[in-house]
């Protein structure tokens, strides 16, 4: 009888000693040993703490770079930084174009955190968010007629809205979707010219903001999104076929 019977079992694989660097030193930061801010200690003192070489260190610190939970402070030092908005969905706003995410699958998600974000904004939303909210609205007023810049102040009041919450898990969640969302909207702005219906639908949702009223907050908001839907179709655009932001 054979001594090795084979049972189809892969050779053990040892993960790159920049990847075990890399990952030490992210679960440090993400459990908080090493808080935002703070400066890690010198190259040269990291290689000797894991006992690799200068050159994998740097590449296990290029690693965290990229994913911005690292910068430079100075040319020698390196600080632990909380990742931006826009570092954090660049790599989900890249998976979901390759993953051909649709009008449909952004619009659903959106009615579940448009509405959400107007109704915690009515219980957060300070005095400054107030104020520029209504900025926000005289300057959409003053843009009905000028396409781009009705788009940017539409982006800017739902970011407005939901920044207004302090919500980070809301803004993390809504932030790929809008960079794919929103701009695919402009061919809806541009043959429907749907200025005046977007107008009222934000004085209505800003109206309920200033007035706590998180209910009807939330119905305005939800009325807005089911108008982002009839636009899309009326303007024959594929509600079922993948967004292209760049259109």
């Amino acid at each position: 009888m054979s001594e090795n019977p084979g049972f189809g079992f892969a050779p053990f694989k040892r993960a790159p000693a920049y990847q075990v660097v890399s990952d030490k030193i992210r679960e440090a930061i993400l459990d908080g040993r090493i808080p935002a801010g703070k400066l890690l200690p010198t190259e040269t003192a990291l290689a000797a703490q894991f006992g690799v070489t200068r050159s994998t260190l740097r590449e296990a610190i290029r690693l965290l770079e990229q994913s911005g939970l690292l910068g430079r402070a100075g040319r020698k030092r390196l600080e632990v930084r909380l990742p931006s908005l826009e570092s954090a969905s660049r790599s989900v706003n890249a998976a979901m174009q390759m993953h051909r995410v649709t009008f449909k699958d952004l619009w659903e998600v959106s009615m579940g955190l448009e509405p959400l974000a107007a109704r915690l904004a009515c219980a957060t939303a300070g005095t400054d968010f107030k104020h520029r909210l209504a900025a926000n609205l005289e300057r959409t007023a003053a843009a009905l007629d000028d396409d781009e810049e009705l788009l940017e102040a539409e982006i800017e009041f739902h970011d407005l809205v939901a920044q207004s919450t302090g919500n980070h898990a809301l803004l993390l969640a809504r932030q790929p979707l809008n960079q794919l969302f929103y701009p695919a909207f402009r061919p809806v702005i541009e043959r429907l010219k749907p200025g005046r219906r977007i107008l009222e639908s934000h004085r209505r949702i800003h109206e309920a903001i200033l007035a706590n009223d998180p209910d009807t907050a939330a119905q305005w908001a939800e009325k807005h999104m089911l108008d982002f839907r009839r636009g899309i179709l009326m303007a024959k655009l594929d509600f079922e076929g993948a967004v292209n932001p760049n259109t």
